[in-house]
C-alpha cells in the first residue's frame, strides 16, 4: 500500500496506432479479460503512486483513449506527432510538471501482465541511490527486443534496439523489458538531449540509459523472476497469449489462497471474481465479471456464472448458466 508521502508519479506511454491489431480501436482498448489493456496498467500504476500523479500518454485515438484513463480518476497528455517513445516520456514529464514528485516510473500501455511486487522490486533500486533502474530478461530467441548491454562492474552501459545492433550485441540474450524507474531530476535533463541518430529516426527511450550512465550515475538492472509478464500485446494472437497467462496467474493466486480449482487448463476466472477459502471448482467452469463466491462452495462442472453471487457452502450443479443481472 503506497504512503500519504509517496514521491513516485507514473508515466504510461499510450500513443501508438497498434496497426497489427488490424482494427480501427486504438489498441490499448482492446480488452483483456474484460477490460481495456490499459485498465491493468492503470490497476498496477495505482497500487504505487496516487492518482493525481499518474499521466497517460495518448495519441492514436487519443479522444476515445484520454477518456477511458479519465473515467479511471488520472490524467491525460497528447503526444501530437508521435516522434518515439523518448518524446512521449518528454510529453509525460510535462503533464507531470505540477506534481512534484522525485521519481518517475514509466509503463507501456500495452503490457498488461506486470506484478506490483516487480514493480517494487524496480523502484527499490532507484530509492537505494540509482538514477534509472530497468527490467530485463534472459531470453533463449531475444528476437527483435532490445539488448542490455553491461559495463564490467555489471551496471548497464547502453540498451541497443535490435534493428541498430551489430552481430555481437544481437549475441547478448539479456533483454529490455521496456518498464524503467527514473531519478525525475537526471531522466528529464537525458531526455531533453535525445537525438534521432538510429534506424527508425526517433527519440528513443532506450537512449536514455546510455545518456544518464556516461553522467557516471548509476543505471541498474532488475531481472525479472517471470519473463512472462513482459509479454507485450502488438497483435491479436499476443492478446490471446496474454489471456492465457492472467487466467494462469489469477488461478494460481487462488490455489495458494486455499481454493480448490480441479483442472486449471479448462477453467477460466476473472481476475475481478472474489472467491473464498475452500471453494471447489470443477473442469471446464467459466466465471466471468465481479463474480462473489462464497467460502465453501461448490461450482459444478462447464458452468458459467456471469457476474453472480453464490452464498457460502451453496452448490452449483453441472452445466448451470447464473447471471447477476
Amino acid at each position: 500500500m503506497k504512503t500519504e508521502d509517496s514521491r513516485w508519479a507514473v508515466a504510461i506511454l499510450a500513443a501508438g496506432k497498434g496497426t497489427r491489431m488490424k482494427s480501427t480501436r486504438p489498441k490499448v482498448l482492446h480488452e483483456l479479460s474484460g477490460r481495456p489493456l490499459v485498465d491493468h496498467v492503470i490497476d498496477r500504476a495505482l497500487e504505487v503512486a496516487r492518482p493525481h500523479d499518474v499521466v497517460v500518454v495518448v495519441g492514436h485515438g487519443a479522444d476515445e483513449v484520454g477518456t477511458a484513463v479519465r473515467e479511471r480518476g488520472v490524467g491525460a497528455a497528447l503526444q501530437e506527432p508521435q516522434l518515439g517513445t523518448g518524446d512521449a516520456l518528454k510529453v509525460a514529464l510535462g503533464g507531470l510538471a505540477e506534481r512534484p514528485t522525485e521519481r518517475v516510473l514509466v509503463l507501456s500501455g500495452d503490457v498488461p501482465l506486470l506484478r506490483a511486487s516487480t514493480l517494487r522490486r524496480l523502484m527499490a533500486a532507484v530509492e537505494g541511490g540509482a538514477a534509472a533502474a530497468l527490467l530485463t530478461a534472459v531470453l533463449d530467441q531475444p528476437g527483435s527486443y532490445g539488448r542490455v548491454v553491461r559495463r564490467s562492474d555489471g551496471l548497464v552501459r547502453a540498451i541497443v534496439e535490435a534493428r541498430d545492433a551489430d552481430a555481437d550485441q544481437l549475441a547478448i540474450r539479456e533483454v529490455n523489458a521496456g518498464v524503467y524507474a527514473f531519478d525525475r531530476r537526471c531522466v528529464a535533463e537525458a531526455v531533453a538531449g535525445l537525438g534521432t541518430d538510429n534506424a527508425q529516426g526517433e527519440y528513443y527511450l532506450t537512449d536514455v540509459a546510455e545518456a544518464i550512465g556516461g553522467e557516471g550515475r548509476t543505471v541498474a538492472a532488475v531481472r525479472l523472476d517471470d519473463p512472462k509478464e513482459m509479454q507485450g500485446v502488438n497483435d491479436r494472437s499476443d492478446l490471446a497469449r496474454a489471456e492465457r497467462v492472467l487466467n494462469e496467474l489469477v488461478i494460481a493466486d487462488l490455489m495458494a489462497s486455499g481454493v480448490t480449482v480441479r483442472d486449471p487448463g479448462t477453467t477460466w476466472v476473472d481476475p475481478a471474481a472474489e472467491i473464498g477459502r475452500e471453494v471447489v471448482i470443477e473442469p471446464g467452469v467459466v466465471l466471468r465479471g465481479a463474480c462473489h463466491v462464497g467460502e465453501g462452495a461448490q461450482i459444478g462442472a462447464n458452468s458459467v456464472l456471469d457476474s453472480a453471487a453464490v452464498g457460502p457452502g451453496e452448490r452449483i450443479p453441472p452445466l448451470t448458466y447464473l447471471t447477476g443481472e
